[in-house]
């Protein structure tokens, strides 16, 4: 079962301005305590619905784009990357926010970033020519809202938590794929991927040393032209019972083989929502030696 990750609520503010760090703790770090009065309507009340809180933040500050540049390799260099940075336009006498972000954004790639001017002269295309069409970034005016800046701090947070959890979700997607074909490649026995209707979608034959004489399934062909007649139904029967929501299915089949009938032992498991794998196991020889064992020569 997938663990649910722990949110990541850093957030890394770059301005100047020290005057701005306090209005950013103001928002986005409420010190309110309202647990005495929750008491008091609940003993006044009995059982209410307790009123949403504000979210709170990690918060870091950061004065110059150099000291977030070096803030944010700390940051993934202990494994607790910020998930957004408010990044203030005009800081003198160093970079602007424009090349700040820049420089951050080589280092993390992934950082959600809200870019803060008071000026008309950084308009949203000058941004974009030097970032291109990107959803990474959001440009706050300034004298900003509170509630704006909560609204985004929430919004991009978030983003990057689902990002990052999609993330996460295609490499172990992308292992358990690389792991899956590692397996097949070690499996003694013949594997036939096929859909619902009995097209054969993917054939690998048999990685024996000196395998048996080999089947034959072409890609798009139907089994009910690829096997006999009894063998296509039973294969298909048991397709449909798989598919049906039904277990596993072992069953055995008598195939033509480059001019001689083999027995082969076949397991068929559904492959959510209309497919499914069938494992095919020579099992001539055992079966002629068994009854061989039964029937000896006199």
């Amino acid at each position: 079962m997938m663990m649910t990750p722990t949110p990541n609520r850093r957030i890394l503010i770059v301005d100047d301005n020290e005057d701005i760090h306090d209005d950013f703790r103001r928002i986005l770090q409420p010190r309110v305590d309202t647990s005495e009065l929750d008491d008091l309507e609940v003993m006044l009340l009995g059982e209410t619905s307790a009123a949403p809180r504000p979210p709170t933040f990690e918060l870091t500050s950061a004065h110059q784009g150099a000291e977030a540049l070096e803030k944010i390799r700390e940051a993934l260099k202990a494994g607790t990357p910020y998930a957004l940075a408010f990044i203030d336009m005009r800081m003198p006498p160093g970079w602007d926010g424009v090349e700040t972000l820049s420089r951050i954004w080589q280092e993390d790639h992934r950082l959600q970033a809200v870019i803060c001017s008071a000026y008309s002269d950084f308009s949203w295309e000058s941004i974009c020519s030097r970032f291109g069409q990107t959803d990474r970034f959001l440009i706050l005016k300034k004298p900003f809202d509170a509630v704006e800046v909560r609204q985004m701090a929430c919004a991009l947070v978030e983003k990057w938590s689902h990002h990052t959890a999609s993330q996460h979700a295609a490499q172990a997607l992308h292992g358990n794929e690389a792991r899956l074909r590692a397996l097949l490649q070690v499996l003694p026995d013949a594997l036939l991927r096929v859909a619902a209707d009995g097209t054969c979608l993917e054939f690998l034959p048999s990685r024996e040393a000196t395998p048996a004489p080999r089947l034959a399934f072409p890609p798009g062909a139907k089994l009910a032209d690829t096997l006999p007649a009894d063998a296509a139904r039973e294969l298909l029967a048991h397709l449909s019972q798989a598919l049906g929501g039904g277990p596993a299915r072992v069953f055995e089949l008598e195939l033509p083989v480059e001019g001689e009938v083999r027995c082969f032992e076949a397991r068929l498991a559904a492959i959510p929502p209309a497919e499914a794998f069938v494992l095919l196991r020579d099992v001539t020889a055992h079966r002629r030696a068994g009854a061989a064992a039964r029937n000896p020569r006199p």
